[in-house]
């Protein structure tokens, strides 16, 4: 059996493509998005938006002590756990899902990087 040259493990290295990210590391970059407003680590006063740990099948506008808007209140009737499937509608376009809702966030239009968010979120 003959051995592959430098030069042939070199060429064949090239060939090969490196990995995509992992959906996980996708989205935790995604969620610097949301980090600014949304805490991973529970309820934060110093934060605008309710916190998003545990996020993934949780109830709808139910973190205690954070003032939700009308909207988001009428929108946890129609919808009231966050499923991975009501996640990525909402993410997708808030304004849509929930009109009058007061998030100031146009949505992550990309569905790779919803989903990749939402797995992350669901680590969370």
């Amino acid at each position: 059996m003959r051995r592959a040259g430098p030069l042939a493990l070199v060429a064949a290295a090239a060939c090969v493509q490196a990995a995509p990210p992992a959906p996980v590391a996708v989205g935790e970059r995604v969620y610097q998005k949301c980090y600014a407003c949304h805490s991973l680590e529970g309820p934060d006063p110093s934060t605008q938006g309710p916190s998003l740990r545990a996020i993934v099948g949780r109830a709808v506008a139910a973190e205690p002590g954070f003032a939700y808007s009308p909207a988001m209140r009428l929108y946890a009737v129609k919808q009231p756990r966050w499923t991975r499937e009501s996640l990525d509608t909402f993410l997708a376009d808030p304004q849509a899902t929930a009109p009058g809702n007061e998030m100031g966030f146009f949505g992550v239009r990309d569905p790779e990087e919803r989903h990749s968010l939402i797995e992350f979120l669901s680590r969370s």
